[in-house]
């Protein structure tokens, strides 16, 4: 066990988590990771049982987490009880699979077209930062309500923030995190306002409104802790889950060619693979409200405890060659949005433009496959991307 718990490390997680994740799941799948002072739950079976223990193992709404530091408290992820519900219905009001249905594809894929075509003719690009990156940012962007925002300015956003979830102790991190919170506020203060007295379409109208009694919103400060994180997490995973997916395709010519030869029958499939294998959120927080003995190991009462959603998706335990990028496997569940009652609002929208992303790439890029000459890059654990994606193609 002591080795296992050695290669624990901050370090070792955001360069690779993965062996580090194999390791404990075999020698340690409940273990405390000192950095953070929280409980690391590895195994599908394990992670299940916290996950729906949500009276047991509530939201963790402890100030000294993270996430409270970069997002602010109280936040969705930091609710429960009717508060959340509550909370949710404004959230969840365009979110539906019937409301994505009907909005999806004008909202989606000519961004989606736009992005290509302006890579198309150069035969090579670095498909996260040059195409998913900026697709992911701009819809989701729309989407919120940051009409006005520029894709670069959104994208900084979302890394910034990411950096100071994922390296709190880095002064130069934090810096640009907290760049980005007052950025990020000073466009949304206006926008609240407007939606307020002129309700719309977007998700912050949705938000300020949604769930309040007759005569009743949500005011700015209220709903900020909440709204930076649907920035987060919503600015980035669909970007982060079509490339991870688009990875693993081509590191397999094979399961490239298929997806070229049938991208909209396939595209679904090899997105919610992409989301296994590589899980763009890794970890989602809870909080032992008693304490609690999971695989031989006491969780003590008030300690706070990690779902590592990203080593659930790898158990060998549930997925047959899981650190494989498999495009026809086996259709089963993976962790990568959580668990109810915070199950992710946005699913259903982030594999909707997943897959028009997919669809339209390997559609339009003839002979896709991976530059020779340039270096693959992923790093992260609370967030993990491939974050550098060179390419070419047949212009």
């Amino acid at each position: 066990m002591s080795g296992s718990l050695d290669a624990l490390t901050g370090e070792n997680l955001f360069r690779d988590p993965y062996p580090v994740y194999a390791r404990l799941r075999r020698e340690a799948p409940v273990s405390l990771f000192q950095e953070t002072g929280e409980w690391f739950v590895t195994r599908w079976s394990d992670c299940q049982t916290i996950g729906v223990k949500d009276a047991l193992f509530g939201p963790s709404d402890s100030s000294g987490r993270p996430e409270a530091r970069v997002m602010g408290m109280p936040n969705v992820l930091s609710m429960s009880g009717p508060e959340h519900a509550c909370l949710r219905q404004g959230i969840d009001e365009n979110l539906s699979a019937e409301k994505v249905n009907g909005y999806i594809e004008r909202l989606a894929r000519p961004i989606v077209n736009r992005f290509i075509k302006s890579i198309r003719e150069r035969g090579a690009a670095d498909l996260t930062t040059e195409l998913f990156e900026p697709i992911s940012v701009r819809i989701i962007g729309d989407f919120v309500g940051f009409t006005e925002v520029d894709v670069d300015t959104l994208t900084r956003w979302f890394h910034s923030l990411n950096g100071g979830l994922q390296r709190p102790n880095d002064p130069d991190a934090w810096a640009a995190c907290e760049r980005a919170r007052n950025e990020i506020d000073d466009v949304m203060r206006p926008i609240v306002e407007r939606v307020t007295s002129k309700p719309d379409h977007s998700l912050t109208s949705h938000v300020v409104h949604g769930g309040m009694a007759e005569g009743k919103v949500r005011g700015f400060d209220e709903i900020m802790p909440t709204m930076r994180v649907i920035v987060l997490g919503g600015l980035q995973e669909p970007g982060h889950g079509a490339a991870n997916a688009t990875f693993g395709l081509l590191q397999d010519p094979a399961q490239a060619v298929a997806l070229t030869v049938d991208p909209a029958g396939l595209a679904q499939r090899a997105y919610d693979e992409g989301l296994r294998w590589i899980a763009p959120i890794g970890v989602t927080p809870r909080l032992a409200r008693e304490e609690f003995e999971l695989a031989g190991t006491v969780i003590p009462k008030g300690a706070s405890v990690a779902i590592v959603l990203a080593s659930a998706n790898r158990d060998e335990s549930r997925f047959e060659d899981a650190d494989r990028f498999v495009l026809d496997r086996p259709r089963k569940q993976h962790a990568s949005f959580g668990y109810r009652p915070h199950f992710c609002s946005g699913h259903y929208l982030s594999r909707s433009i997943g897959k028009i992303a997919l669809e339209e790439a390997f559609s339009s890029l003839p002979n896709l496959r991976l530059d020779p000459d340039r270096e693959v890059v992923s790093k992260g654990w609370r967030f993990r991307g491939v974050m550098n994606l060179p390419a070419v193609w047949d212009a």
